[in-house]
């Protein structure tokens, strides 16, 4: 049995109905800062909450801390549960600066523990099922990436902060997966209070990747993903549209022609990211997928963006 620890009530609750949901793992306590959210999240789900950060922390019984904290509380509470000989699944971004990413990285080296992220677009049916299609050679190499997210203003504050740590570095990341890191950065950003638009030119020495994230969509769009991935025999492409109307199509080109058109399993990315935590947790292994090194790297090709900017 694997015990958790959660450090947030926001996200918090949304992580601890997911452990409710999976066998082989008990939420010891919650940690959070509202009265009213901890009486109602005691009530509830029937677990165990305090406002004593400390409790949590300390407590021998409790195998890995979730960090569902704001994220400019990560490297600190982070580092800190690995001091106490925990292992840490946090949000992302893990931090706002690289420096402070390596600071957890140093530490969970130096305390023997593992950090998992929670970078779930690895997650994400379509995104892995793409990859697994490009191992395969099933389209030659991979020569071209083009992402993008749209949205009206119905997640909140989008503006160019938010955007790049909130939605822009979900794109990041995938692409980071795809291709590494970069060896250089264009990018352009536009700032209009709440809403934004972020579009980030990657150049690698034998391929290119072209991400657009738009928060500035008119309050009658509906929520847009998708990705192209250019490949020397084919094309893999992903759309999406949610909202009053839904649809999501993959799609395969090869030779100018469309192969398969086909309607992808879906599945919770969220609930699979704490899965693949537990995993490798029981079987006491680092992850090759979510581990700080990922995140790290995530946010050094955000700073890049940044300063692409300037």
């Amino acid at each position: 049995m694997i015990k958790v620890g959660i450090l947030g009530t926001g996200f918090g609750k949304t992580h601890l109905e997911i452990y409710q949901r999976i066998d082989g793992v008990q939420v010891v306590s919650v940690f959070g800062r509202n009265k009213e959210k901890l009486d109602s999240i005691n009530k509830e789900h029937d677990v165990q909450t305090t406002d004593d950060i400390a409790e949590v922390l300390d407590n021998p019984d409790i195998d890995l801390i979730d960090v569902c904290l704001p994220t400019k509380m990560h490297a600190e509470w982070v580092i800190k549960a690995l001091k106490s000989g925990k292992h840490v699944f946090c949000e992302t971004p893990i931090s706002y600066s690289y420096d402070e990413a390596c600071d957890i990285q140093k530490a969970s080296l130096q305390f023997n523990k593992n950090v998992y992220v929670n970078l779930f677009i690895k997650f994400s049916a379509p995104h892995k099922y793409a990859i697994e299609l490009l191992k395969n050679g099933d389209c030659g190499k991979l020569i071209g990436i083009r992402t993008y997210n749209k949205t009206s203003s119905r997640w909140g504050d989008l503006g160019l902060k938010n955007n790049l740590e909130s939605f822009h570095n979900h794109m990041m990341d995938y692409t980071i997966e795809l291709a590494g890191m970069p060896n250089s950065v264009t990018a352009s950003g536009f700032d209009y209070g709440s809403k934004s638009i972020i579009t980030s030119f990657l150049k690698y020495n034998s391929l290119y990747a072209i991400l657009e994230s738009n928060s500035a969509m008119p309050e009658c769009c509906p929520f847009e993903i998708g990705f192209e991935l250019l490949c020397t025999e084919g094309i893999i492409r992903f759309d999406a549209v949610y909202g009053d109307y839904t649809s999501e199509e993959f799609s395969i080109t090869v030779n100018g022609k469309i192969r398969e058109i086909m309607q992808i399993d879906e599945v919770d990315d969220f609930e699979e990211s704490i899965r693949h935590v537990l995993y490798c947790l029981q079987n006491n292994k680092k992850s090759d997928l979510i581990d700080i090194e990922a995140a790290a790297n995530t946010i050094k090709l955000k700073e890049m963006v940044v300063n692409a900017f300037a």
